[in-house]
């Protein structure tokens, strides 16, 4: 007979069962990408360089005094930690952008060691140190805190007013790049956490408020020579508030501060009165700072204190504040998240972030640029998306270009059975009705019947109903097939038309089943691989045609990471994100990456885990030294080299034909004298590490004439050998 080797499905390679692959080559490798923004802070400075477009922050208090030098690149909302040398760490010091010279210049702060009065600059790469921190040099400021400063770009000067050294200070002094001169003692009352901003169209540095024993309301202005007292009405008196200058509007900015509470309302300063603008936006907050950013023309807040630290950033455009990056989403667990494949980005929606309280917010996550973008708010009685909510499933529909998102609990008497989509830029409610109002269930986008497979839930009973939405109406499908269960997790195989359920728990039991959903019913694939579990995570590998699935809770929680092929579970990583539930994973299929968000450990988590797989090629040469070995078709003209994924266990299987009986098997590489092995089992296990070319044979035994012997190879799940005469 001459029956040629048939490849059933490329997914998994080969090492010989003696040489499993060694602790820690794993197969699966998960890389941190959670954005890196400064930590939760106040009393820090901030200045933008206008010739390299960027907002420079320095310091602050972050539990302890800080010592970063961070960047904010507006124009892709991204924060760059830049230097951790230069000034001491140090807070209540200031700054201002010099652009004759294109420096930032930093005066002055305090640590717990006590206050300082030395002048640094920062040209974008490093600090210099300009002048000493002598307390008794008489040609430069005093060592103090909590004084302003602001850049005179029509003189050329920093100007510094006031401050704590002790006491509050009233002097005005001017850095002019290489000294520092005394302008004026007079003018404003001495005092401390008052603010400066330079009106460029008016020549004018202008003050607002501050503390000089008491909180003050006070605007005055310094033209250079003298100050002059503008106004006592407007905001109300206050001090740790922040100033910036809008040039293309003509208006001071003001955010802020402490008055008795913490303020959240923003002011503007046309050179003659202020004007209210806005109380929302940022939460009230006191020693954040603000600078504006003249190339997109919009004022640029970072941190504070709101009763927390606080670590977002905002810019106000004149007309309102919008959120531009927070290090992510908050901690939080039971939130759910889908990949939209026609705008590239990952949409999560709600979740559970602690102390009873359920969210309400839609955050994209644009992998390429590690990027968090919050789309959508978390107010409570906004009609116009679903209500706060956790234990919630959502499914990408990729050919209407869609977020479904179905049902949820809000953490009270609330169990919901609302549909909505997410189409990018608003939620749209569909349709109360269809499934009775779950929690805990799972959905799968099927794309090649066009429908969302939901199945499971609770609402104080398990279900195991199964449904079907295309985008219109639900459909009940079937009330078979798994056990009426919860917390389980789902995925499609777009390579098999099936949709994979893994576990949940179905009272008491987690079941540790897997099942598929062809369209029309359930069949029970496997009761073994991963430990039965709930809270786990699954997504869809389209790249290397393989379900991932991460933790859960089989009693603790776990950190496993592992894959479907159809056929069986591989264990593929035991490191990466820590072992947790509740946690929402999907797959870039753009970039063939999976992403992970969330989830609790122990402690909620904000963390943004990116995986992949690894992947090897194995060229398998079969060969007749002699009469008593085995021949592979010599004709077959293409089964070799082949791709797989690292860390499949396949089983070969030698079956000798006639009166001969198998003697034993011998495997190598040529490449590598390590990877030897004869041995007299069969079937044999092997597993894949690395890149390999595999010679394999069988010897059979027997005496005499040999009979016509044939054989049969069969590598579990991937290759099917038919018999071969030898």
């Amino acid at each position: 007979m001459d029956v040629r080797a048939s490849l059933v499905l490329a997914v998994a390679v080969l090492l010989l069962g003696v040489q499993a692959p060694a602790l820690g080559q794993e197969c699966f490798t998960w890389v941190d990408t959670t954005p890196a923004d400064p930590s939760p802070r106040n009393d820090h400075a901030l200045a933008y360089d206008s010739a390299r477009g960027v907002t420079v922050l320095f310091g602050g208090y972050d539990g302890s005094s800080d010592g970063e030098t961070w960047e904010w690149d507006g124009l892709n909302s991204i924060w760059t930690l830049r230097s951790s040398s230069g000034p001491s760490p140090r807070q209540q010091h200031r700054m201002a952008y010099d652009s004759a010279r294109g420096v930032t210049v930093l005066f002055g702060g305090r640590d717990s060691g006590g206050r300082y009065g030395d002048t640094w600059e920062w040209d974008g790469t490093s600090w210099t140190l300009r002048s000493g921190s002598d307390p008794n040099d008489p040609n430069r400021p005093s060592p103090r805190n909590a004084h302003a400063m602001a850049y005179d770009s029509a003189r050329g000067v920093t100007v510094l007013f006031g401050g704590y050294d002790g006491s509050y200070d009233g002097e005005t002094w001017e850095w002019d790049g290489t000294s520092w001169t005394l302008r004026s003692s007079g003018g404003p009352s001495p005092r401390a956490g008052h603010t400066l901003a330079y009106d460029s169209v008016r020549g004018r540095t202008v003050l607002f408020g501050g503390d000089d024993g008491s909180f003050d309301g006070e605007t005055w202005e310094w033209d250079g020579t003298s100050w002059t007292l503008r106004s006592s009405s407007g905001p109300s008196p206050r001090y740790s508030h922040a100033l910036a200058y809008d040039s293309a509007r003509g208006v001071t900015v003001l955010l802020g501060g402490y008055d008795g509470s913490f303020d959240g309302e923003t002011w503007e300063w046309d050179g003659t009165s202020w004007t209210f603008r806005s109380s929302s936006g940022p939460s009230p907050r006191w020693g954040h700072a603000l600078a504006y950013d003249s190339a997109r023309g919009v004022t640029v807040l970072f941190g504070g204190y709101d009763g927390s630290l606080d670590s977002k950033t905002w810019e106000w455009d004149g007309t309102s504040w919008t959120l531009r990056s927070t290090s992510g989403p908050s901690p939080r667990s039971r939130h759910a998240m889908a990949y939209d494949s026609a705008r590239a980005v990952t949409v999560l929606f709600g979740g559970y972030q602690g102390g009873g309280i359920y969210l309400g917010d839609t955050w994209e996550w644009d992998g390429p640029n590690s990027i968090w973008t919050l789309r959508s708010g978390s107010e409570p009685n906004d009609p116009n998306r679903p209500s706060p909510r956790g234990e919630h499933a959502m499914a990408y529909d990729s050919a209407r270009g869609v977020t479904v998102l179905f049902g949820g609990w809000d953490g009270g008497s609330v169990i919901y059975g609302d549909t909505w989509e997410w189409d990018g830029t608003s939620w749209t409610l569909r349709t109360s009705s269809g499934p009775s109002p779950l929690a805990g269930p799972a959905m799968a986008y099927d794309s090649a019947r066009g429908v969302t497979v939901l199945f499971g839930g609770y609402d104080g009973s398990l279900y195991g109903d199964t449904w079907e939405w295309d985008g219109t109406s639900w459909t009940l499908r079937s009330s078979s097939g798994p056990s009426p269960r919860a917390e389980h997790a789902m995925a499609y195989d777009s390579a098999r038309g099936v949709t994979v359920l893994f576990s949940g728990w179905d009272d008491p039991n987690y079941p540790g089943d897997t099942w598929e959903w062809d369209g029309t019913s359930w069949t029970l694939r496997s009761s073994s691989g991963p430990s039965p579990r709930e809270e786990h995570a699954m997504a869809y590998d389209s790249a290397r045609a393989v379900t991932v699935l991460f933790g859960g809770w089989d009693g603790s929680s776990n950190g496993e990471t592992w894959e479907w092929d159809g056929t069986s579970w591989t264990l593929t990583s035991s490191s990466g994100p820590s072992p947790r539930g509740d946690a929402a994973m999907t797959y870039d299929s753009a970039r063939g990456v999976t992403a992970l968000f969330g989830g609790d450990d122990g402690a909620l988590d904000g963390e943004t885990w990116e995986g992949t797989g690894s992947w090897y090629v194995l060229t398998l040469t079969l060969k007749d030294p002699g009469p008593s070995w085995v021949d592979i078709d010599p004709n077959y003209p293409n089964w070799a080299p082949f791709t797989y994924p690292c860390g499949r266990t396949l089983t070969l299987t030698a079956v000798p034909a006639g009166n001969k009986s198998f003697k034993k098997w011998k495997i190598w590489d040529a490449n590598d004298p390590n990877y030897f092995a004869i041995d007299t089992n069969n079937p044999i296990l092997v597993v894949m590490d690395a890149d390999r070319q595999v010679k394999a044979f069988f010897k059979c035994g027997g005496g005499g004439i040999l009979p016509p012997v044939g054989m049969m190879l069969a590598v579990l799940g991937l290759f099917v050998w038919t018999r071969r005469r030898c």
